[in-house]
C-alpha cells in the first residue's frame, strides 16, 4: 500500500512540472473600439489626456502601487522603451497622490517622457470601462487607435510590441 501511495505522489509530482496549455486570448469585450480621450491626473497636480490624434499606437497600461507584477512589468517595459518605437505608454493606476509620485520617483519615469505618461484614473473611467478585475491589465492599440487585444497578467514587450504594429 506504501508503495502505491508513493507511485501516485510521484506520478502526480511529476505531471504537475509540465507546462500546462497556455491560456486562451484575455477578451475584454472592447476589441475594435477606438481609443478613448481619456484624462489622468499627473504628479505636477495637472491634467494629461490619452492623445486620440497622433496616429501612433499606444498601450494603456493599468497599475496598482502595491502590484508586485505590476512592478516587474513596468520595469520590463522600461528596459525597452528604445524598442517600442513611437507607441506612447499610458500608465494609470487609482492609487492616491503620493503613491503615484512615489511610484513616478521609483522608476524615474520622469526620464521616459518621450513614450510613458502616468497618473491617476480619478473618475475610475477607464477601470469601469473595461471592467477592471485585475492588475496589470494592458490594453493596447494600433496606430489608427483601434483596440486589438488587452492583456490581464504580465505580458511580454515583444508581444506588445507585435500586437500594437497589427494593422
Amino acid at each position: 500500500m506504501k508503495r502505491l501511495l508513493t507511485v501516485v505522489a510521484l506520478i502526480a509530482f511529476l505531471t504537475s512540472c509540465f507546462d500546462a496549455p497556455p491560456p486562451p486570448p484575455f477578451i475584454s469585450g472592447r476589441e475594435g473600439e477606438t481609443l478613448q480621450p481619456w484624462s489622468f491626473l499627473k504628479t505636477d497636480s495637472t491634467y494629461g489626456t490619452i492623445d486620440t490624434a497622433s496616429g501612433n499606437p499606444a498601450i494603456v497600461f493599468y497599475v496598482s502601487y502595491t502590484c508586485p507584477y505590476c512592478k516587474a512589468e513596468l520595469e520590463a517595459l522600461l528596459k525597452k522603451s528604445d524598442s517600442l518605437g513611437k507607441t506612447h505608454v499610458y500608465v494609470v493606476t487609482n492609487a492616491k497622490f503620493d503613491e503615484i509620485k512615489e511610484y513616478s520617483k521609483e522608476f524615474k519615469l520622469d526620464q521616459y517622457q518621450q513614450n510613458f505618461s502616468y497618473g491617476i484614473d480619478t473618475g475610475y473611467t477607464i477601470l469601469k470601462y473595461f471592467g477592471i478585475h485585475g492588475v496589470p491589465f494592458i490594453a493596447v492599440y494600433n496606430h489608427k487607435h483601434v483596440l486589438k487585444q488587452a492583456f490581464n497578467g504580465v505580458t511580454e514587450t515583444a508581444k506588445l510590441r507585435e500586437v500594437a504594429a497589427e494593422n
